[in-house]
């Protein structure tokens, strides 16, 4: 099953998306990016680390994801996820320090920020969130406006989506539609809805598809693109089944899952032309699980603390260590938890986001927390790859 959720002011509702209408959805953005080599006429700025940035950039989230299970022997039944650790990674990367549960965590890399404290999302709820009236948006929880990995991208003219496995996304949806979005600072003017595509797809092989379909569409009009994408499926079989790590285990069939879903998109990615060495891949998780059994609620379990943080830049290139990259940061041992406050920090999964807009060659999201350094908020963000038609289809 795939669905769609069309913006609304108040509740979602589903409209059933065939995946051949993906395309026509996509064909209403219209436009052309610059040239691979100059944006607005400016050259392309450099990466932190050099490259030049992306054209396409997926953040993938595997819910209920062990680090383990991303080491022998059980990394050789799993080719897709092989093929992403050939690039800066690490599984030594932490959750949240104060919760480890999945809406909390995911709001913390689409906005960069910690659950807790001054500088918090402070989004607790785990839940389908209440509507739009009665406070079910990152604002309003908060008190003041929670920039995303959306805005930053947005603004700056690539087309953006959400393609989940869960309902309770539909918090982002209602946080950064038409009526809750920020205003875009500086022309040309792209909307206050942050999220072009929201896709809630039950089936995992079904998201890899739309996902395909969505990046094919996109190389094909030349347009700029970040997408989120969430796979349920392993934190769905160890809250029925435990997070047992065997080769005949539920939860290991469903990683086994995953892979072929992964095989899917890179598939697409190595075929397609514009897409091949022009797309990245950043890939965490909310949390691991086991503590206790069949949930992943102690904060205080490397079990459910400890989680993979993969970038993948294309190709077939280097496995290297995410932390050489990341100076500022200190790789924890395996049994360690960090504090929010303590210095220095690991890398979290807060840091997807802004790893994802570096790989564009975008600014960090305002107001997110890179280690302990919280970035200003009211930097405008420079804009490119605009597209003229930003807009959903409007639903029938």
């Amino acid at each position: 099953m795939v669905l769609a959720m069309q913006r609304s002011q108040s509740r979602p509702y589903f409209i059933a998306l065939a995946l051949a209408g993906m395309a026509a959805s996509l064909a209403s953005l219209g436009g052309c990016d610059p040239s691979d080599e100059t944006r607005a006429g400016q050259p392309i700025p450099a990466t932190a680390r050099g490259e030049r940035p992306f054209r396409h950039v997926l953040i993938i989230s595997v819910d209920g994801l062990r680090p383990d299970a991303l080491e022998p022997p059980f990394l050789a039944s799993l080719p897709s996820f092989a093929r992403l650790l050939r690039g800066p990674h690490t599984l030594d990367a932490r959750t949240d320090a104060d919760i480890t549960v999945t809406l909390p965590n995911h709001t913390g890399m689409l906005t960069g920020r910690p659950f807790d404290g001054p500088n918090g999302h402070g989004w607790k709820l785990n839940d389908d969130p209440p509507g739009r009236a009665q406070g079910g948006t990152l604002h309003a929880m908060k008190g003041a406006y929670v920039s995303s990995v959306f805005d930053v991208a947005h603004d700056a003219g690539l087309s953006t989506s959400i393609t989940a496995g869960k309902t309770k996304f539909w918090l982002f949806e209602q946080s950064y539609g038409p009526s809750h979005g920020a205003p875009d600072p500086l022309p040309p003017d792209h909307g206050r809805a942050k999220i072009d595509f929201f896709t809630y797809a039950r089936e995992t092989e079904g998201i890899a598809r739309v996902v395909a379909d969505r990046l094919r569409d996109a190389a094909a009009r030349r347009i700029g693109t970040l997408d989120f994408v969430h796979f349920a499926a392993p934190d769905a079989a160890g809250h029925a089944h435990d997070w047992i790590l065997a080769p005949d285990s539920r939860y290991f069939s469903a990683l086994l899952e995953v892979d072929a879903a992964l095989g899917t998109m890179l598939a697409a990615i190595d075929t397609t032309p514009g897409l091949a060495m022009r797309t990245a891949i950043v890939l965490t998780t909310d949390h691991g699980g086991g503590a206790p059994a069949k949930t992943h609620t102690d904060v205080m379990s490397p079990l459910n603390f400890r989680i993979p943080l993969l970038v993948w830049e294309g190709g077939d290139g280097e496995s290297r260590d995410l932390y050489e990259f990341h100076q500022d940061r200190a790789r924890p041992t395996r049994e360690t938890r960090v504090a929010r406050d303590a210095n220095p920090q690991p890398l979290r999964n807060t840091d997807a986001g802004n790893l994802a807009l570096e790989l564009l060659g975008l600014p960090a999201i305002p107001g997110s927390t890179r280690g302990l350094t919280v970035v200003p908020i009211g930097t405008p963000v420079p804009a490119v790859s605009a597209s003229p038609d930003k807009s959903l289809v409007p639903a029938p």
